[in-house]
């Protein structure tokens, strides 16, 4: 007797995920799992003809920052069950992505129970990951009393709270040493907390300190030196390593994509397990305050010191050796609460319209109370083309769950796995289509160690994405981001059509998952 699928797809050419080549055969999925893949009988519920579409295994998003809109309001966590492209994760879905991990930069909920508790009342569209986060610990224990060297006692209580978040079934360890508090931790501190991610099984993962190509007064170049420190995190604390958005960015001083290849490359042939993801832009997206200088900033903005006459002054100072590698045209403002009219514009654009110089601008928008999210125009086409095709270079959006139509995020947020593949694959061949569909899939799963998902097989999680390859379009622009790609027909998720003929079918089948 036939085997009767809940749900069957037929005649697709199928990537698993592994292999570079697509096979023609069905896949038969019952409940949350795929049960057989071949050639089989129409005995289903709900049958998808694949014909002319390409199936492959749900995108995982290894660096997203879907928790940081939860954390940051109360009235997002309180309006999100009737905010359905919110609850659905769907800038996220509607691209393919079936999985994200939180919890990047340092930044996320220190308490992970409570964010996967809030997961799962909410029953949101996409299965979510976490990581600990290294920032939002000390900001938990020290506040605003940032020590830059801990006490023996401090460091106790840095590490107790990791184990606790590792115990609550983290994958691992996250920095963010751009960012304050994250910027005051030495070495020797982020060994000691990537010691206890170790010792249960997890990773560690950095925003690393400096992704310039400004060469320091040692002679060595910003993005190396910071490099180097990952690299030597994870031999002492002897843990897989991987680099978040992997870049090079302005001012660049002669940098090459090759300089960063080869100590990577290097790393990894002496045997550590080193890997890095990339977004397929060639601008970032972080606080505006990002541009400041360290000595300027606490957790959240800039320290009340410098909010003064003479305070400004000094940032205002900083301001003009800023724009001399990056000037005021480059540097976008997406989102900006005290400001809603400047959201879309540049620095440039922004003083022309108030007739003030764009260095004033810069000092009362990173002085704000919530100093604005911006776009940082500061990267190589060039270079991120060079970085793209390497194995062990993931894809990722470093994104955050969007509400439709509201503020103007990053259109990476909307269109990032679509873009890698249209673009960068089937329209310029810097990758090959197997090659980029591993990038986010089986690879990531690898390396994070979610089992049974990233790869199109029997006994797997039922989370795919199903593509119109010649219908395919990137959509978001960064004016215009909340558009949602062309040629995501179908997604599952744990076995669930969240998407159907292009449109999401409002039933949400995400999982928090923790770490065995």
């Amino acid at each position: 007797m036939s085997e009767v699928y809940d749900v069957l797809i037929k005649g697709g050419s199928v990537y698993d995920g592994v292999s570079e080549n697509p096979r023609l055969v069905d896949v038969g999925i019952v409940k949350d799992k795929i049960t057989r893949i071949g050639d089989l009988p129409e005995t289903a519920a709900k049958i998808i003809d694949a014909g002319g579409l390409a199936v492959m295994p749900g995108f995982i998003d290894v660096h997203t920052h879907s928790d940081s809109p939860f954390l940051m309001s109360r009235r997002l966590r309180e309006q999100a069950p009737n905010l359905p492209s919110v609850k659905g994760n769907w800038n996220y879905l509607l691209q393919g992505v079936t999985t994200v991990i939180t919890g990047n930069c340092g930044e996320g909920f220190a308490d992970m129970n409570h964010w996967f508790d809030f997961l799962e009342k909410l029953k949101f569209g996409t299965n979510v990951l976490h990581l600990a986060p290294h920032g939002q610990i000390r900001a938990s224990l020290f506040g605003e009393n940032q020590p830059c060297v801990p006490t023996a006692a401090q460091l106790e209580d840095l590490k107790a709270r990791t184990v606790e978040i590792m115990e609550m079934g983290a994958v691992g360890l996250s920095t963010g040493l751009v960012y304050a508090p994250g910027f005051h931790a030495q070495t020797y501190e982020i060994v000691e907390m990537a010691r206890v991610a170790a010792r249960c099984g997890g990773l560690y993962v950095s925003h690393i300190r400096d992704e310039s190509g400004r060469v320091s007064e040692d002679q060595d170049r910003g993005v190396l030196k910071a490099l180097k420190e990952a690299l030597e995190i994870g031999r002492r604390a002897e843990l897989p390593i991987h680099i978040s958005h992997l870049k090079i960015a302005a001012p660049f001083e002669g940098a090459r994509a090759g300089e960063v290849l080869d100590l990577l490359e290097s790393a990894r042939a002496e045997g550590l397990d080193v890997t890095a993801d990339q977004y397929p832009y060639a601008a970032g997206s972080a606080p505006l305050t990002l541009l400041a200088p360290a000595q300027f900033l606490k957790y959240g903005g800039v320290k009340e010191e410098f909010k003064t006459r003479e305070g400004r002054r000094e940032i205002r100072r900083s301001a003009a050796v800023l724009f001399s590698w990056l000037p005021p045209e480059k540097i976008m403002i997406s989102e900006c609460q005290s400001h809603r009219d400047f959201e879309g514009l540049n620095l440039k654009e922004i003083s022309e319209s108030i007739s003030e110089d764009p260095g004033d601008v810069f000092v009362d928008l990173v002085s704000a109370e919530r100093p604005p999210l911006a776009v940082f125009f500061s990267q190589d086409p060039d270079i991120m083309r060079e970085i793209m095709p390497h194995s062990y270079v993931f894809t990722a959006s470093d994104g955050w769950t969007c509400q439709k139509d509201h503020l103007k995020p990053h259109p990476r947020c909307y269109g990032n796995f679509i873009r890698k593949i249209k673009t960068y694959s089937l329209d310029e061949k810097v990758l090959s289509l197997g090659a980029a569909i591993r990038s986010m899939t089986s690879l990531p799963a690898e390396k994070f160690k979610i089992k049974k998902r990233g790869q199109i097989s029997e006994g797997n999680y039922a989370d795919l994405t199903i593509l119109n390859l010649d219908r395919l379009s990137d959509e978001a622009t960064y004016l215009d981001p909340h558009r949602y790609p062309k040629g995501v027909e179908y997604v599952l998720v744990n076995g669930i059509l969240g998407v159907e003929q292009g449109k999401p079918t409002g039933l949400e089948a995400g999982r928090p998952i923790r770490r065995d």
